[in-house]
């Protein structure tokens, strides 16, 4: 009987110590899920002040939010800022009983700066002063650490090296910062501390830049010409910052850029090489992230006859001269030093018209016919010199003509090696010219050339180391009217 009473104690002992054992064993494993889950609430919470820092760092119009770009996983979301950075704002865990936690955060102080805090307190220094939450004027932000340890929660503001104890596992359950974002406004992003304060952050708005202009990507321009080229942007959504446009050349051509009243247009300036030759420009818009570019590539203005300056002779007035003139650009054409022309331009028949009135005076006159290209006027293609009879004997020296005339003396002199050049004499009626018999050295001719008389004189060159003259007459039906001495050095 005693024998079988010390088994049934024997076993009931046993009983309660695999019982005690079993609850000890619980008790263990919950003590260890407990700190597990609280190490793993301090590793989120770091994250969750390292994002904090970031955020702070970048709270300005420069940074702003591109919400299309925001992904949101479990934990949290990735925001993109317009700059290329990629932030992670992880979401606490709750607290093991509950949102019992030290709300972990920051403050904005007079100063305009954001300082950290801790229950409300503003963190300190081993110096007692406050830390900042982002780096600013050249200052370092400090980004503070949680931690478990010996059953407390304790946080560094000195990147680990030391830790203070700011309250005890059994009071809170852990640290936190972030307790919501808010996406319902377009533009902005509102994040929500726990500690109550929220930090707004801009959103990008749909914005698009590109050219509309110039209309060609291929413009005419001539040789040395300065031509002013309108551009203009076409701008979708609210830019933040200015637009500022830029352009650059492949070296051939210079350029600048005039920035017009508005940011939607303004005017290139190119310069074109004094011989045309091909080349480009690109032009370049830039606001924040964002840029279009308009390549203008030129082609030469062409012009026929591709002469700069032509002389036309005319008769007295009342007459209509044309002349062929073919361009592939639209141009105008303006007269000046004299009212006595009317120059009129027949784009599609090819050619410029002169109607001159009667000159009345006693000498020949001229006007100048300058034709511009209509978007850059300023800009002389062509220039016409028109010159006009008179009912008077006069005599002029052909621009081209190597020989120098004396109209007061009517001696035409000629270099010792000769050649030839030619007079213009304009006169009402016929005139014929005599030449000595027996020169031997100077021929003269005359002719009529656009209802002036061209005296055309020959001479050879002069191997005597003597000057020589020969008297040329002038005939009107037959009258002698006048003479030139032609001299010969």
């Amino acid at each position: 009987m005693r024998k079988r009473l010390l088994v049934w104690a024997f076993l009931a002992l046993t009983a309660i110590l695999s019982g005690c054992t079993d609850m000890f064993r619980t008790e263990l494993d919950e003590t260890n899920a407990k700190l597990k889950a609280l190490q793993e609430l301090a590793a989120s919470t770091n994250k969750e002040l390292t994002a904090l820092s970031e955020i702070v760092s970048k709270l300005d119009d420069t940074h702003t939010i591109n919400p299309e770009s925001m992904v949101q996983t479990e934990d949290g979301y990735e925001v993109s800022f317009r700059d290329g950075t990629k932030i992670f704002i992880p979401f606490g865990k709750d607290g093991i009983d509950g949102r019992t936690l030290i709300p972990v955060g920051v403050r904005q102080e007079e100063d305009g700066l954001y300082y950290w805090t801790v229950d409300g307190t503003e963190l300190k220094d081993a110096d007692g002063n406050k830390i900042r939450a982002a780096a600013t004027d050249g200052k370092d932000g400090i980004v503070p650490q949680v931690k478990v340890e010996d059953g407390l929660w304790k946080i560094s503001v000195d990147n680990g090296e030391t830790f203070t104890t700011i309250a005890s596992c059994e009071e809170m359950d852990g640290v936190g910062v972030f307790s919501g974002i808010d996406l319902s406004d377009p533009t902005k992003v509102v994040l929500t501390l726990i500690n109550g304060t929220k930090l707004e952050i801009p959103c990008i708005t749909s914005f698009k830049l590109s050219f509309d202009g110039p209309a060609q990507d291929t413009v005419l321009i001539g040789g040395g010409e300065t031509l002013p080229i309108p551009y203009s942007l076409t701008i979708e959504g609210q830019a933040g910052e200015p637009i500022v446009v830029t352009s650059g050349t492949d070296g051939t051509y210079l350029s600048r850029v005039e920035a017009g009243t508005s940011p939607e247009s303004g005017i290139v300036h190119v310069q074109a090489p004094e011989v045309f030759s091909d080349g480009y420009i690109l032009l370049t818009a830039n606001c924040g992230g964002y840029s279009a570019v308009k390549m203008i590539s030129f082609k030469p203005r062409q012009i026929s006859p591709a002469r700069d300056t032509v002389i036309i002779r005319m008769p007295q007035g009342g007459f209509t001269r044309l002349f062929d003139y073919s361009t592939n650009f639209d141009y105008t054409v303006e007269t000046q030093n004299g009212t006595w022309m009317d120059a009129v331009s027949s784009p599609s028949e090819k050619t410029l018209s002169f109607t001159t009135t009667d000159n009345t005076g006693n000498s020949v006159r001229n006007c100048t016919v300058k034709v511009s290209p209509k978007d850059n006027p300023s800009y002389a293609c062509t220039v016409f010199l028109i010159y006009q009879a008179t009912n008077s004997i006069t005599f002029g020296t052909d621009p081209e003509c190597p020989f120098s005339y004396d109209d007061k003396a009517k001696t035409l002199v000629i270099p010792a090696e000769g050649g030839e050049g030619s007079l213009w004499i304009t006169a009402s009626s016929d005139i014929s010219v005599t030449v000595p018999e027996g020169n031997g050295w100077a021929e003269a001719e005359v002719s009529r050339k656009d209802g002036f008389y061209q005296l055309r004189i020959n001479a050879e060159a002069n191997d005597s180391g003597s000057p020589r003259e020969c008297t040329v007459g002038i005939l009107l039906n037959t009258i002698k009217i006048g003479e030139i001495t032609i001299i010969q050095r």
